[in-house]
């Protein structure tokens, strides 16, 4: 949801904005040519689970070179009204030739250009339905884990199947639908795979409305977790390289596992909903004491960077001789 997330940004910010664009650490001098000898106008964003597809081309035209860039787990894609200045990160440097002035920045770990129908369309082929895609197609999903032995839980990882789950979706959409992670994909009947679909739409929704991957929930139900949220004790395991996690009272392997309609799974998200602005979402985050590196892909723009700003200076000026010698703090010590 990250990604949509981004995307939803710069579709009011940046499309069909002509963009000059440069690339500061050198790694992406060829992507930024491509882009300005095109014409530099962005006339279209899509996303498909993690992977994000930048389309350019001259105003009023056809799309002439395709940017896709894949953050990786520390990327960001940043739009702001005075440059922050880049880093020896910011791969693609972008700049507004008509006003209002912006600039965005680009650090990711994939970025590559190319044309539709070499990059994008050769790429698409290779990625399963993104639940928060409106073109979603449950029923490609369930036709994906037909006579597949693997896991539910390492299919639901293999972006080939389903684009946009990551480890925490996975247990979190898993333990929500009773459905234990080694239960082979192929053991699951239609009914069950759309109420799972279901599942995973219904989260990865609350998760792009809200910033935060635990959706309007103050944090996981079953990952990371000894006790899950019904009192059951959570087992954990390695598999693939990550770690699975399943309830041992909610769910079981071969036993009954609890469904929904799968009537609203049919399509993706139509509808995503508000989305709360990103400074919103860090700021609640916090509140809550939810780490800021659980959601990775964060927009970083202005207001967020002035929040940060704001927060350094005032936990400055409390570390301050000044500040230290205040009858509130000297009150707050005593208190330790």
């Amino acid at each position: 949801d990250g990604c949509h997330r981004v995307a939803a940004q710069h579709r009011k910010s940046l499309l069909l904005r002509r963009l000059a664009a440069k690339s500061p650490n050198g790694k992406c001098r060829a992507a930024a040519a491509a882009i300005v000898k095109a014409g530099g106008v962005l006339l279209r964003i899509e996303v498909h689970g993690k992977n994000m597809f930048y389309f350019f081309g001259k105003k009023g035209g056809k799309p002439a070179v395709v940017l896709h860039i894949h953050f990786g787990m520390a990327g960001a894609f940043a739009v702001h009204k005075i440059d922050p200045g880049a880093t020896a990160n910011t791969r693609l440097r972008f700049e507004a030739v008509d006003k209002p002035p912006l600039v965005a920045l680009l650090s990711a770990m994939t970025v590559q250009h190319g044309s539709v129908a070499g990059l994008y369309e050769k790429l698409l082929k290779k990625l399963g339905p993104d639940p928060l895609r409106a073109d979603a197609d449950a029923e490609r999903f369930v036709a994906n884990c037909a006579g597949v032995k693997k896991p539910i839980g390492q299919v639901l990882m293999d972006q080939k199947a389903i684009a946009g789950v990551g480890n925490i979706y996975r247990s979190e959409t898993l333990y929500a639908a009773g459905i234990h992670p080694n239960e082979p994909a192929c053991s699951l009947d239609r009914r069950t795979l759309l109420s799972l679909w279901a599942t995973i739409v219904k989260h990865m929704r609350a998760g792009f409305q809200a910033g935060s991957i635990w959706g309007k929930a103050k944090g996981p139900s079953c990952y990371g977790l000894t006790t899950s949220a019904c009192g059951g004790k959570v087992k954990s395991w390695t598999a693939a390289g990550r770690t699975v996690y399943a309830c041992s009272k909610r769910q079981q392997l071969g036993k009954h596992r609890a469904t929904t309609s799968p009537q609203a799974a049919k399509v993706g998200a139509k509808r995503l909903g508000r989305m709360v602005p990103e400074a919103e979402a860090i700021a609640r985050k916090r509140r809550r004491g939810e780490s800021l590196a659980v959601q990775h892909v964060a927009l970083k723009d202005d207001a967020t960077i002035k929040a940060a700003t704001k927060r350094s200076a005032a936990r400055g000026a409390m570390k301050s001789p000044k500040a230290m010698k205040s009858p509130k703090a000297m009150k707050s010590r005593k208190a330790k």
